[in-house]
């Protein structure tokens, strides 16, 4: 790592000798508060959770603010250009910016981790606890710090504008106040009452201290796996599809294996986290839709199918993800009719998303003539995903709102209404797939195959 020059560029950036000292002094001023405020008798413990916090604080929320915001200053300072020059790959450069933005907080971190350390050791005897907490820490801080990086570059977008801070600092504060503390909490209770209560993980017992170093280890994963993606898109390397649907699989193994219920419910948890993601890239990247589906079709017309590949937008990716899980669901053998029908309405859930990405990508072509596709986008799929089914209940009862709105014959299965077997519904669905598929065709024609003629 020392011979990276992304991670020489980042220590020349954040560190100074000084460091070394103000970073041991403040943290012997934070740590001397318990020995002087707390009674004798319990300056032990005391002095443990201070220092406990103190060593979160630094990795997790001082380590993310900081890697954060070396970005949002890159992003703000417009170094791309002379960065895409370099000889750096994007995971060299992933790895130099994770590990050399956040040096401060390391310095932090290292000295309430010796602190740790020795509390549990000498004064505690739970040398155990002392370590699992650094490992921990360490851990959940660089996941944290690489989706706080990814935080500002989903914010950045791909336009050549300074990131937008409020919406960059989203993601890691949702990361940071709601993930970790299920887990954190249930491992040091456990680790203090030297018991730990049985947590299954595809039928292992892992403990709840198995599942924080796992759920850890996923978030770190995700994070580096994104960073890299993202700084692939940013210094223009073009790269296969397969990262994305590698994080949304490995996402439903993880959560799969918690509720221990076999294959079936890994088609399942894959099923529905690839739908939420195909919808979250459509939305995500719809101002990047014309380009890149320009640069499919100039690359297909010339044969070049790994380029036609790599220029592909993410979310027929994880759609076709979704889709196979989906198909996937019913056909095991151990699924009952519980599994068929949660396969019966993941294919539904499929089909009609496929049915609003048509409608989508048909106004994301469109960029140039509307003022903003995203908006009337937005005002379409209310009309037909809200008003007009409600206007057809009240019209037609429930059975009319389910041939305008397909998704809302789940919702009057208990109600003497076939489910997701109504024949209704399903040609309904199929007819509106057509009319979305034929108006994104004769878009594509028009915007995507008439500027290939026109610029051939």
């Amino acid at each position: 790592m020392m011979r990276n020059p992304e991670f020489q560029r980042q220590l020349w950036l954040n560190w100074s000798p000084s460091l070394l000292a103000w970073s041991l002094g403040l943290s012997a001023l934070v740590l001397a508060l318990p020995l002087v405020l707390a009674p004798a008798s319990e300056r032990a413990s005391y002095l443990g959770v201070t220092a406990t916090a103190g060593l979160w604080m630094a990795s997790a929320v001082y380590g993310s603010v900081l890697a954060g915001r070396s970005l949002a200053e890159e992003a703000g300072q417009n170094t791309w250009d002379w960065q895409r020059l370099s000889a750096l790959s994007p995971w060299q450069m992933a790895w130099g910016k994770l590990l050399g933005s956040a040096v401060p907080a390391w310095m932090y971190t290292l000295w309430f981790a010796l602190a740790v350390l020795f509390v549990s050791a000498t004064w505690a005897g739970q040398a155990a606890l002392g370590l699992h907490s650094v490992a921990l820490a360490v851990l959940w801080g660089l996941g944290l710090q690489a989706w706080a990086m990814n935080s500002v570059l989903i914010g950045w977008g791909q336009r050549e504008i300074p990131a937008n801070r409020r919406r960059a600092a989203l993601l890691p504060l949702l990361f940071l106040f709601f993930i970790p503390g299920p887990y954190l909490g249930r491992i040091y209770g456990s680790l203090l009452n030297g018991s730990e209560r049985a947590v299954l993980w595809w039928g292992l017992d892992i403990g709840s201290k198995g599942m924080a170093y796992l759920f850890g280890a996923l978030l770190l994963a995700l994070g580096l796996l994104t960073l890299w993606r993202q700084l692939c898109a940013r210094l223009d390397v073009r790269t296969l599809p397969w990262a994305w649907p590698l994080g949304l699989a490995a996402s439903g193994f993880f959560v799969a294996g918690t509720l221990d219920a076999g294959l079936p419910a890994l088609w399942k948890a894959t099923a529905w986290i690839a739908l939420a993601a195909t919808a979250y890239a459509a939305l995500q990247h719809v101002h990047s839709h014309l380009r890149s589906w320009r640069q499919v079709q100039w690359s297909a017309s010339r044969g070049r199918w790994r380029e036609m590949l790599q220029a592909l937008p993410l979310w027929p990716v994880s759609w076709l993800l979704a889709l196979a899980a989906s198909l996937l669901l019913p056909l095991q053998p151990d699924a009952h009719e519980d599994g068929h029908g949660a396969g019966m309405v993941a294919l539904l859930a499929c089909l009609q998303l496929l049915r609003d990405g048509l409608i989508l990508t048909g106004f994301a072509l469109l960029a140039g003539r509307l003022r903003s596709p995203l908006a009337a986008f937005c005002m379409a799929w209310v009309v037909i995903n809200i008003v007009l089914p409600l206007l057809a209940l009240g019209l037609a009862g429930p059975g009319g709102a389910a041939a305008v709105q397909p998704a809302m014959a789940l919702m009057f299965g208990e109600s003497g209404i076939p489910a997701i077997h109504d024949a209704t519904a399903w040609a309904s669905l199929g007819l509106q797939l057509l009319l979305a598929a034929g108006w994104a065709a004769w878009i594509f024609r028009d915007r995507v195959l008439g500027f290939a003629h026109e610029n051939g």
